[in-house]
């Protein structure tokens, strides 16, 4: 019996400004009634973790963002745009 071992496919996140990626994230995010008036103001670059994303957002003070359901819709879009994007360097 022969066992082949799949490799996962590595991510290919497009490349962006800072600029540009809180632009981008700030438009997603007021597609989301939930969160109305919610703004992310920083973007904070890092060392690309595990997944390889290089970035995460300094989440917002202002109550809503902190309690659901503004709360879960940001952090499923924060997730799926830290798999689609990386700030370019």
């Amino acid at each position: 019996m022969t066992l082949h071992l799949q490799e996962k496919p590595a991510v290919r996140r497009r490349d962006l400004t800072l600029e540009a990626l809180r632009t981008l994230v700030n438009r997603a995010l007021a597609t989301r009634t939930e969160c109305e008036g919610i703004h992310i103001r920083r973007i904070i670059v890092t060392e690309p973790d595990a997944s390889g994303c290089n970035w995460e957002v300094e989440w917002p003070v202002f109550r809503p963002a902190n309690t659901d359901p503004c709360h879960s819709q940001m952090r499923e879009l924060i997730a799926h745009l830290r798999l689609r994007f990386n700030v370019g360097r």
